[in-house]
């Protein structure tokens, strides 16, 4: 991503606050729901787009490599599903250390 930023001429304008969020929202786009995707995009888009012209080439790249004509299923890139499957914590597995060193 940074890379394509560089070739698009995009480095220097990337420093604002807003084009920061914007270029952040992106990114999470794989921990969005799979049927917002697209609807987020919209507005990245057309926030970007407002921001300067320039942009519309990485979102169309981004759109055409991820979104409309994806070179990797959705179901590959999105990681929404696996949200919560992870512990949030180690908690558990430092309790089971602790009574395993009690009993030693």
């Amino acid at each position: 991503m940074a890379t394509n930023k560089k070739k698009k001429g995009l480095l220097k304008l990337s420093q604002g606050e807003d084009v920061r969020r914007q270029i952040t929202n992106i990114l999470m786009l794989p921990f969005l729901p799979p049927d917002e995707i697209n609807n987020a995009f919209c507005n990245i888009i057309e926030d970007l787009s407002n921001i300067h012209v320039k942009f519309l080439k990485l979102t169309d790249y981004i759109l055409e490599t991820y979104i409309e004509e994806p070179l990797y299923p959705r179901s590959f890139w999105n990681l929404f599903d696996l949200i919560g499957i992870r512990p949030k914590t180690n908690n558990r597995i430092e309790g089971y250390h602790g009574q395993l060193n009690s009993h030693l």
